[in-house]
């Protein structure tokens, strides 16, 4: 139908009327239906009507709009049917006609009606420029095409970038996909799906217009800074818009800075062709984010994907041809890729996937970012013996890319009814090529982050493989400094600062947990109405889901994830979900299998003790057990890491092996509390147990509150960790041992009096430097307030730092404040010591594997040395730079604005490490931020 019959009296009048209160809406909608008619001066002497500046020059090949005349306190003018050449005089003011080209001016709207079609095919040609900042809007069974041989020229900027959008929009009403169309361009470059590409005339799939030909160097003209959103109206189930469709479209045609937003079907699709594309951003497309068929071999370079929730199926979808004699192959080459994975399946029953190959397409893929959540679906497919036969042939390649997904790989299957006889195990064709990972991406967003392995992992000399693509040394569309997606796009960086989402209210538990009824008045919370009990052996894929109205239990002891190294689960917990255990309960996760716990700053995953959570009852440390992650990383109590089984203290679970960059998972917003029952003297349980963890693993924003045994302990491995806070913890804080030589930045502890022992509790191993590796963290950004020098109920009183049993690392920008008073019940104990009774340590200080700078002792009781005389602890601390034992004022934990004492006198370590944030104060904080506000429980 025609737009002007969607708009009728009523309808524009409820409109005009609606405009009184759209200036809330920030202001650049204006919408006037006033008529133009020139009043006569007298009724015998009529004056001649005047041509505007718009008559003049776009009357030739638009009309005014009848039904919406003014948008944005613009014209709105309409084009409709064919756009062709002219042969009467330049009419190109701003914008006009001249010959044939034909200029969309910035001083209007402009409105497609129905399909609007640039040029005849390969004939009649004209060339389409849109200025800069210009808007384009489109109605219901509105899409512009540009034919064979013709060209558009839309080159926005970044101030004013140029956006196709729907007319609801330019009514103030929501922007939503399906309510227009999209773009098409239709080339003469190669496509599979002629045999004879000197007679090609291959059909799109929307209009039959004709694309395909021989010429791979064709040009079809230029879009730079383009927005195209809420197009894909649908026809029928398989004939669909996308956002934009290159059907054959020429290496000669310039692509970048495109968004494509809320599209119903697919962002981009390309049907064969040579173009190439560069800052693509793709966000909310329904169906598949990137598509390519029947003979793509053109380029992508830095391109974000975002897909929706519930609302997304694929971030690539990649064919050739059925026939995998069909020539040209599909071989784009790709580079700096960033899909975030979406959780759920959309309303077509697709899953949110990240990539698959399939039908025999070819690909040279490097610097691929894939980032799932904890319902994603698989991360990373290959599918169809052609594509097998691609990936063993080496015509299908991805180097230095990182998978972070709960499911990372699905492989190629033989399946006699799909007439598939292959297989491929996709896992290992991944790890099996340069460069690649699997394990934490480390974002803030689509950001990496300064610690991030993508920032350092990526392919080199990127413009020497293909000269289309620049040289981008990282992983992911983004090198963690420079946002190129700022200015022009749209619901990526918005102003204000969104609503944080509301948890849903849950009707059933999710599958692998047992549902009950909470008991009226049971709990402290009385929303809650469900309870569901995770217990036993988890050995599938668990998704413990957030809702306000039901929290987690655990119980029945060990709730181990996985089976050692032989059956692998993932443990998947959403944002904001509470979960508590009984007295003898904890959660394990086996060797080979992943935690996916992802809280958020605005809702943190909370794991308690039952009496925390029972109205009338109270929290306590040892209330329950805690978290253990079981690793394959190095841990010196193995002589033969390749045959390691060292055996866990609760439990007897085993840990251990020969890689110190495994991934466990992820373990981000998560507070912790209550945990560390005592099995007995020797056996007790810590808040976190990471136990022989590699680096592939992600830690950040963990609280352990009030534990029975230590906080977080490290038994080898290699995991790092960021913006920790632990709180009243029983025995130390921060205990490692066995060989860890992970990292930590931003780590703040405090200690309750006489319930507490060090803050840092640091070893080796007994047998010297003989075991290997030796432990040897890095850490940066300490704040230790220990408790008073009375003994705990083990006898264990309260201290700083212990350096012991053959231990090396490097500490920078740590700050110890001890107690003050003037008696053991006031003051702290020694707030440094080394103890030499190994002599491992002793070397490590003389050969400098031990080091401190950058950091003050405050303290009655700065320092003590013990088990030798070779080393004095006060002589090695202010001997080395940085260092002095000094007083300092902080109010918890933070330092005032105006300190000249801690800000400004710390040491940068990111210059040397990617993982460290660049800083130059000492201490957890800067003064002015404080990391822990939103998510960490602040203790009374």
């Amino acid at each position: 139908m025609e737009l002007k019959n969607l708009f009728k009296l009523t309808a524009l009048s409820t409109a005009l009327a609606a405009t009184l209160g759209l200036a809330g809406c920030g202001g650049d909608i204006n919408i006037n239906t006033g008529s133009d008619v020139v009043t006569p001066t007298t009724p015998t002497t009529p004056t001649t009507p005047t041509q505007t500046a718009q008559e003049k020059s776009y009357s030739g090949f638009a009309t005014k709009s009848t039904t919406m005349t003014a948008v944005d306190g613009k014209e709105v003018w309409v084009l409709k049917g064919t756009l062709a050449p002219s042969t009467a005089a330049s009419t190109v003011t701003t914008g006009g006609q001249d010959g044939d080209k034909i200029v969309l001016g910035n001083d209007v709207v402009w409105q497609l009606d129905g399909a609007v079609i640039a040029g005849g095919d390969n004939a009649n040609s004209v060339e389409l420029s849109i200025l800069p900042g210009t808007k384009i809007l489109g109605g219901s069974d509105s899409y512009l095409v540009i034919s064979r041989g013709s060209k558009i020229i839309a080159d926005g900027t970044a101030t004013a970038p140029i956006v196709f959008t729907s007319v609801e929009t330019a009514l103030g009403q929501e922007g939503k996909a399906g309510q227009w169309g999209g773009l098409v361009l239709l080339g003469n470059a190669p496509v599979n799906t002629c045999p004879d590409l000197t007679n090609c005339s291959a059909s799109f799939e929307v209009g039959n217009h004709s694309y395909g030909g021989n010429d791979t160097e064709d040009n079809s003209g230029s879009i730079k800074y383009v927005r195209v959103e809420f197009g894909g109206f649908k026809i029928n189930d398989t004939q669909e818009m996308n956002g934009i469709s290159f059907a054959a479209v020429g290496a000669g045609t310039e692509v970048d800075h495109v968004q494509v937003h809320m599209n119903n079907d697919d962002g981009f699709e390309f049907w064969g062709g040579n173009v190439s594309v560069t800052n693509i951003v793709l966000t909310e497309n329904f169906d598949d984010s990137l598509d390519w068929t029947n003979g793509w071999q053109g380029s992508a370079q830095h391109v974000y994907i975002r897909q929706a929730d519930n609302g997304s199926n694929r971030g690539i979808e990649a064919d050739s041809n059925s026939d995998a004699s069909a020539l040209p192959m599909s071989k784009p080459t790709l580079a700096n890729f960033t899909i975030q994975v979406a959780n759920g399946t959309n309303s077509g029953g697709d899953d949110a996937e990240g990539i698959l190959f399939r039908k025999g397409t070819g690909v040279n893929a490097y610097n691929m970012l894939v980032k799932g959540d904890v319902d994603s679906g698989e991360c990373l497919e290959v599918n169809d013996d052609d594509t097998v036969n691609n990936a063993n042939t080496a015509e299908l390649i991805m180097q230095n890319s990182l998978i972070d997904c709960v499911e990372p790989f699905k492989n190629a299957k033989a399946d006699a009814a799909e007439g598939r006889t292959l297989a491929l195990d996709v896992e290992a064709w991944f790890n099996d090529q340069d460069g690649n990972l699997v394990a934490a991406a480390d974002l803030t967003d689509y950001m990496p982050n300064s610690s991030s392995v993508a920032l350092t992992g990526g392919k080199a000399d990127l413009s020497n493989l293909d000269s289309r693509l620049v040289n981008a040394q990282y992983i992911g569309a983004f090198d963690g400094t420079n946002d190129w997606t700022t200015g022009w796009t749209t619901a990526i960086h918005d102003d204000a600062t969104p609503t944080p989402t509301e948890l849903p209210v849950l009707t059933s538990c999710p599958v692998g947990t047992t549902a009950s009824a909470a008991t009226a008045g049971l709990y402290k919370d009385a929303s809650v109405t469900l309870i569901c009990t995770l217990e036993g052996n988890v050995l599938s894929n668990t998704t413990l889901l957030a809702g306000q109205n039901v929290m987690y239990k655990i119980d029945g002891g060990a709730v181990l994830v996985g089976a050692d190294k032989t059956t692998s689960a993932t443990l998947a917990i959403q944002a904001g979900v509470k979960l508590f255990a009984t007295s003898n309960s904890y959660i394990a996760i086996s060797r080979g299998s992943k935690i996916m716990a992802q809280g958020s700053a605005t809702h943190p995953i909370e794991m308690t003790s039952e009496e925390d959570v029972i109205a009338g009852a109270t929290g306590e440390r040892g209330q329950w057990g805690g978290l253990v992650i079981l690793g394959n990383g190095l841990t010196n109590t193995c002589p033969d890491k390749t045959a390691c089984d060292a055996s866990f203290e609760v439990g007897d679970f085993p840990y251990g092996g020969n890689d110190n960059a495994d991934n466990s998972g992820q373990i981000s917003y998560v507070v912790v509390k209550y945990a560390g029952f005592k099995v007995n003297d020797t056996q007790e349980m810590n808040g976190i147990s990471f136990a022989a963890v590699g680096s592939g693993t992600q830690v950040d924003h963990i609280q352990i509150h009030a534990n029975g045994d230590d906080g977080v302990e490290f038994w080898g491995g290699a995991v790092n960790l960021k913006y920790v806070y632990l709180t009243a913890n029983f025995d130390d804080s921060l205990d490692w041992t066995n060989g860890w030589t992970g990292k930590a930045q931003f780590v703040y502890i405090t200690h309750e009096d006489g319930n507490a022992n060090r803050g840092i509790e640091a070893d080796s191993s007994s047998t010297g430097a003989a075991a290997t590796p030796v432990s040897a963290p890095k850490l940066a950004n300490f704040t230790i307030l220990p408790g008073t020098d009375t003994a705990n109920a083990s006898g264990d009183n309260g201290e700083g730092i212990l350096l012991r049993v053959g231990t090396a690392g490097e500490l920078y920008n740590v700050l110890v404040q001890g107690r003050k008073g003037s008696t053991a019940d006031t003051e702290s104990g020694e707030c440094l010591e080394l103890d030499g009774s190994v002599s491992s340590l002793v070397d490590n200080v003389n050969n400098n594997t031990l080091v401190m700078s950058h950091s003050i002792i405050d303290c009655n009781e700065p320092f003590k040395t013990s088990g030798t005389t070779a080393i004095n602890t006060e002589t090695w601390f202010l001997g080395q730079q940085g260092n002095s034992a000094t007083a300092v004022t902080i109010t918890d934990g933070m330092p005032a604005a105006t300190d000249t004492t801690l800000l400004g006198k710390g040491k940068d370590l990111s210059t040397d490490d990617s993982f460290f944030e660049s800083t130059n104060f000492i201490g957890a904080f800067d003064g002015q931020n404080d990391w822990r506000q939103g998510w960490a429980y602040f203790p009374q």
